[in-house]
């Protein structure tokens, strides 16, 4: 008698994985946005940000070739692989005329008096102006032109004092993203958020078109539909989100430095989460393209609130709380501190605790959810 329930049971669950599997793969709007969203948008973002660190930023230098300094320091930047000295203007509100029309990035104002009072032994000045409203570019400009003044610092010295040793040596590492590149940065955050949003929009065309259908699934018990849905996307999801993490982070030279069980660990109770919250939020469509209307625009709020773009002290502590609701937040800081910084689970034990807790409420969402489509 046990053995014929196991059978049942495991008969039934077997029955609904295979509808609901049909109903992705059948489904051409489904497919493409469950299966294939997470492939064009990560390959996508990826050879955009494929450059990960601006490069020969043009920048201006006011002032002429009537003395060696200013020579010198076009020299310097030029051979800066930062930034790239593309106009030579006589004042300064030609620059500013130049930065206006977004021909440059940034501006190198020597003072007229600077090779004077560099040989009167005075102290110069050289005053750098970058737009500030592409930090990349301006992070670029700024970076460039303290590295160039600073060498034409020591040289100067050298030549008055002979051999110079600076008071403080200082050696600067960039942990966990060597070359700062803005890819390494952004987007394992946004291969997660791209895992819910695809689920949320895609279960909620499922749910909405078997609703329109008159469809159920073949059982009565909306525990089992819960769970046999649940497995239906979990094994689709670990195909495509396993191809990102290992063949896609490989050609795109992403750096992997977690232990694969603890990567596992972190993405394991996301999956789940996610998913279970699409099938609870699926339930409030009645058509299959009003998940999409509804849902699409999260997409900015949700990356907002994860962290990934702006630093949690950057924004309100209630925000933040607000925040952990969505299963992103705590998964994204969770997978960057294991996958990126290699921590361990003891490190991100809060971000899981919230994640199985979500789980947890979130998979009573979907059991009342599916109530509805029980046969």
């Amino acid at each position: 008698m046990i053995s014929k329930n196991r059978f049942s049971i495991l008969n039934s669950l077997f029955s609904i994985f295979r509808e609901e599997w049909r109903s992705v793969w059948h489904d051409g709007g489904v497919m493409l946005i469950v299966v294939f969203a997470l492939f064009i948008y990560g390959i996508s973002y990826s050879l955009g940000y494929g450059g990960e660190v601006l490069s020969e930023v043009p920048i201006a230098v006011v002032g002429g070739d009537d003395n060696a300094v200013n020579q010198r320091i076009v020299s310097m930047f030029n051979a800066s692989p930062k930034v790239r000295v593309a106009y030579r203007v006589g004042d300064i509100e030609e620059a500013k005329q130049l930065l206006a029309e977004r021909k440059i990035w940034g501006v190198v104002a020597p003072s007229p008096n600077l090779e004077k009072d560099i040989l009167s032994a005075r102290q110069g000045k050289v005053a750098i102006l970058g737009d500030a409203s592409y930090f990349l570019a301006y992070r670029e400009v700024v970076e460039g032109a303290v590295a160039a003044i600073q060498q034409l610092n020591d040289e100067i010295i050298i030549e008055r004092n002979g051999a110079y040793t600076p008071p403080i040596i200082y050696e600067q590492r960039n942990l966990f993203n060597p070359s700062l590149g803005y890819g390494i940065f952004v987007m394992p955050a946004i291969i997660l958020l791209i895992v819910q949003q695809t689920a949320l929009i895609g279960v909620g065309m499922v749910s909405a078109t078997r609703r329109e259908r008159g469809l159920r699934y073949p059982s009565r018990s909306p525990l089992a539909i819960t769970i046999g849905r649940t497995l239906a996307y979990l094994a689709i999801y670990a195909l495509t989100l396993g191809f990102m993490l290992t063949v896609h982070y490989s050609l795109f030279d992403y750096p992997m430095r977690g232990v694969w069980w603890r990567c596992v660990a972190v993405v394991a109770p996301y999956l789940l989460a996610v998913i279970l919250l699409a099938q609870a939020v699926g339930s409030l469509f009645r058509h299959r393209e009003s998940s999409i209307l509804w849902l699409l625009w999260l997409s900015v709020p949700f990356l907002l609130v994860s962290g990934a773009s702006l630093p949690r002290q950057a924004f309100p502590e209630w925000l933040y709380i607000v925040g952990r609701v969505v299963p992103s937040s705590s998964a994204v800081e969770a997978w960057i501190a294991v996958q990126s910084r290699g921590a361990s689970l003891r490190d991100v034990a809060p971000e899981l605790t919230t994640l199985w807790l979500l789980v947890a409420i979130y998979g009573v969402g979907a059991v009342v959810a599916n109530r509805s489509q029980s046969g």
